[in-house]
């Protein structure tokens, strides 16, 4: 008789530490707890389940709290006819809920999250605008073709461009193809859609110049040294850069002498519409 005081306290601390609270008669508990456990096995005891009568005969307000801390709350309605179909019942609907949430792997390690999407090595564009440059005595227009890569976490960018432009003055026509390609540095802002920065461009410049039934070819060379804004958005590239192209040696147009001379100082502006890769 003196151990009956014991097991009665015995017995009050391991049905309070029992993972399964039903506070109501329209099921059995020893059927459903031995129904959870031979579906989720020993993974049960990770959890605290509290089952109470709800809004009509045969309904239940569930409230089951996982081994991530959160507490998840839902309405079961049972159809079982005996209390035992409503038991069998109730441990499915129960586990199919376990199921649901996020739960750590067996042994009660963390889940080891995934690791973040790698950015590809490298990324860069390829587009293609109009220039349009303009002197004192002279004004061109043409058609760049450019492309880039962002690298050093986006600071520098290397750029291959070639580039047709040409002009028209008076009774001469000249004709410019130029090829070559430099650095632009800077920075991204705004989440990297926009990027800032200033570039140098050296290039080969070949001309080709007609003056009624006389043709003269001219290497020369063209540097370009400006300011360059871009924006690239998930595949639109948009970019502007303006600034001053240095060509070196100025030539004057054969027969105009002073009146029309190329160089060797051209404010210029140019804009590429092209896309986005890598």
């Amino acid at each position: 008789m003196a151990l009956a005081p014991q097991l009665a306290v015995v017995a009050w601390l391991v049905l309070a530490a029992a993972p399964l609270e039903l506070h109501t008669d329209a099921v059995d508990h020893r059927l459903t707890e031995t129904g959870l456990r031979a579906r989720v096995g020993d993974d049960l005891d990770a959890w605290t389940i509290s089952v109470r009568p709800g809004s009509t005969a045969d309904a239940l307000e569930v409230r089951l709290r996982g081994p991530d801390g959160a507490t998840r709350t839902r309405r079961l309605v049972l159809t079982g006819a005996t209390r035992e179909d409503r038991s069998r019942e109730l441990a499915a609907s129960l586990t199919l809920l376990m199921d649901e949430a996020p739960s750590p792997p067996r042994g009660g390690k963390p889940a080891t999250p995934p690791p973040p999407a790698r950015r590809p090595p490298y990324s860069g564009w390829l587009g293609l605008g109009p220039r349009v440059e303009a002197g004192p005595k002279l004004v061109e227009g043409g058609i760049d073709v450019m492309g880039g890569a962002w690298l050093l976490r986006e600071h520098l960018q290397p750029i291959a461009s070639l580039g047709l432009g040409g002009a028209a003055p008076e009774d001469v026509s000249l004709f410019h193809l130029r090829f070559g390609g430099g650095l632009a540095a800077g920075a991204p802002l705004f989440d990297r859609r926009i990027w800032l920065g200033g570039h140098v461009l050296a290039h080969a410049l070949r001309s080709r110049l007609r003056e009624r039934d006389h043709f003269r070819v001219d290497w020369t060379s063209s540097t370009e040294i400006g300011a360059t804004l871009q924006y690239r958005g998930r595949r639109l590239f948009l970019g502007a850069r303006t600034g001053v192209d240095l060509v070196l040696p100025a030539r004057p147009v054969p027969g105009h002498g002073a009146r029309i001379r190329r160089g060797p100082a051209q404010w210029m502006l140019g804009l590429v519409v092209g896309v986005v890769f890598g």
